[in-house]
């Protein structure tokens, strides 16, 4: 109930600039008569709604409602889906996606409150507001429109896509018939690292419930491939890749690449995005932005290290197949590259693979 008095206040200081007044009064467009009057009261964790020569009171941990006449000597208790003169005092329902308190009828509710996921609706007659939260703080906007609660209903309920955050996985590669290589490219298993910054996402509803959407976005990967072997990688006289052996005998060796990164992903929740199971897939679309190599080594005691920067004939796009699943802000994902790694003919044929975990925010 505590969303319901804030609402309401925002309600009454936004329309009628009347801020810091206890109380308000708002005809109720439901009546013919001027007589009739839609009053509303905070009074802390308990507000106080006036219909004609009734008071609706709604406390912040009560299921029901509370209503008397204007003097408050009759009191009677109504149960959230009670009735009295065929008209429904108040009633409030909550199918997890959607939050509604109506007083009045259901057919021509005097007052409507309407929660979903970061939007609220108040409704009063054929008047109201809309509450848009966003990082930025709330945006507010009169509603004038007699069936804008109709056009409402058939909108599409808000999803938000598990994109945005950050992943950090383990690397590899496969030849064609999905084998790991085991030449002067074999990796070490678990030290070689998939990191991905996924800062932009937008997100799109494909259903009514909002449990069925499109993602995309930006973001920005950076793929290590440590080398096993006492080598880097460099061209050989025809531009080919092959392996640099050195003499010292190597600390680290390895190929680093970044990328900029933009998925289209299909995902299905069973819940709301912040609760309840997701599952996604589709592609990541990936465009090189720099390579080189590097290694260490010592000698005599000393740290040495060379690194060198380069194209290595690595392909300029990628395309990576993906799947994820996950709960609440952790999933764990799966990408495997669609493109090889290095440009056809120029290099060894071979398609990068990165499983790991991801945090949502």
């Amino acid at each position: 109930m505590y969303k319901i008095n804030m609402c309401i206040i925002l309600l009454v200081a936004m329309t009628f600039s009347l801020r810091g007044q206890e109380s308000v009064v708002v005809p109720d467009t439901t009546q013919k008569t001027t007589e009739k009057k839609f009053v509303t009261r905070d009074k802390g964790d308990t507000i106080v709604i006036k219909v004609g020569g009734k008071n609706v009171i709604l406390s912040e941990d009560a299921e029901d409602a509370t209503v008397t006449d204007r003097s408050g000597t009759n009191t009677k208790r109504k149960s959230s889906s009670g009735e009295k003169n065929g008209r429904v005092i108040y009633q409030e329902k909550d199918n997890g996606d959607e939050y509604t308190v109506t007083v009045g009828s259901e057919e021509n509710p005097i007052v409507e409150y309407i929660e979903k996921d970061d939007t609220i609706y108040v409704r009063w007659g054929k008047k109201g507001i809309k509450i848009i939260e966003t990082p930025d703080g709330s945006t507010i906007k009169v509603v004038r429109d007699e069936n804008w609660t109709k056009k409402n209903k058939k909108r599409r309920k808000h999803f938000k896509g598990s994109w945005q955050g950050f992943e950090v996985g383990v690397n590899n590669y496969l030849t064609p018939d999905f084998r790991f290589p085991g030449d002067f490219l074999e990796v070490y298993d678990g030290k070689a690292w998939n990191r991905n910054f996924n800062l932009i996402q937008y997100s799109m509803s494909l259903s009514r419930s909002g449990k069925v959407g499109l993602v995309t976005g930006l973001g920005f990967r950076m793929n290590d491939y440590k080398l096993t072997g006492n080598n880097s990688i460099t061209e050989d006289g025809t531009g080919y890749i092959v392996s640099l052996p050195y003499g010292q005998n190597l600390k680290m060796s390895k190929l680093h690449v970044d990328y900029f990164t933009v998925p289209l992903l299909l995902e299905f929740h069973t819940g709301h995005y912040s609760k309840g199971f997701r599952m996604g897939f589709g592609v990541i679309g990936s465009l090189k932005l720099r390579s080189y190599t590097k290694v260490k080594w010592y000698e005599n005691g000393n740290k040495y290290k060379n690194k060198s920067k380069g194209d290595f004939n690595i392909s300029p796009l990628d395309a990576a197949a993906t799947i994820r699943a996950g709960v609440n802000g952790f999933d764990i994902y799966a990408n495997y590259s669609l493109v090889p790694l290095f440009k056809k003919d120029q290099g060894p044929e071979v398609y990068p693979l990165a499983v790991g975990v991801g945090f949502r925010f």
